[in-house]
């Protein structure tokens, strides 16, 4: 075979590896998108169907106790991986802004995992339903962990 022959061999080839590289970079962008959960979308499925999410607050325990969703399980977030939830349902993870990072480290854990987007402080200026203090015993009989 010719040189020619290989050169076009391989502008093929690179051009496949370019097209399936660009092809995934869209769907991982797509699929962070779709990670994330506005307050008022969150509140609206939540009130038709409470069962449908579980909500994680990794927020420290004085900011949880200053205001949390309702059926909202705090979690530190070191302890994440050893706590007794279920990893498989789909797991609202609060932080006080939506902070990407806390989000990224918990999604290792979960299979499910969606991002509050602006977290606490976005649910608060929706002015949205929040529970003060641990006055919300309620929800460890409906959302029991595990």
């Amino acid at each position: 075979m010719s040189v020619r022959w290989h050169l076009f061999y391989l502008a093929i080839i690179a051009a496949l590896l370019a097209a399936l590289l660009w092809q995934g970079a869209r769907l991982e962008r797509a699929a962070s998108a779709a990670q994330a959960i506005a307050a008022e979308r969150l509140y609206r499925e939540l009130r038709a169907a409470p069962e449908r999410y579980q909500i994680v607050d990794l927020r420290a325990a004085d900011e949880y106790e200053d205001g949390h969703l309702p059926q909202a399980i705090r979690l530190e977030r070191s302890a994440l991986a050893q706590a007794a939830i279920d990893r498989y349902r789909r797991t609202v993870v609060v932080t006080e802004d939506g902070d990407p990072v806390a989000f990224a480290h918990a999604a290792q854990a979960l299979r499910r995992p969606v991002n509050l987007e602006g977290g606490m402080m976005q649910w608060r200026m929706s002015r949205l339903p929040e529970v003060s203090g641990l006055t919300d015993t309620g929800a460890i009989r409906r959302g029991k962990p595990g």
